[in-house]
């Protein structure tokens, strides 16, 4: 299979697939976990692992079936 052929996500590093995610949740504001699955063409197993690792790091702010960005500081 060719580099042209090859799903996005499939073989793919998993900090580069990482860094895909991130910039998928700042630039939508939220992502699905499905259309995660179906844009990097991984599993869905794949896809909550890389949530969590990001929720951790404080990246993301992990929820139900998906991702939101995290939280800015409030102002009182």
């Amino acid at each position: 299979m060719s580099a042209a052929q090859r799903t996005p996500g499939r073989g793919m590093p998993c900090e580069e697939r990482r860094e895909l995610i991130a910039g998928a949740v700042r630039a939508r504001g939220r992502v699905q976990v499905a259309d995660l699955v179906r844009e990097l063409g991984v599993s869905r197993m794949t896809i909550h692992r890389d949530l969590q690792h990001l929720d951790s790091q404080g990246r993301i702010h992990r929820i139900r079936s998906g991702a939101t960005t995290t939280p800015g500081p409030t102002t009182a």
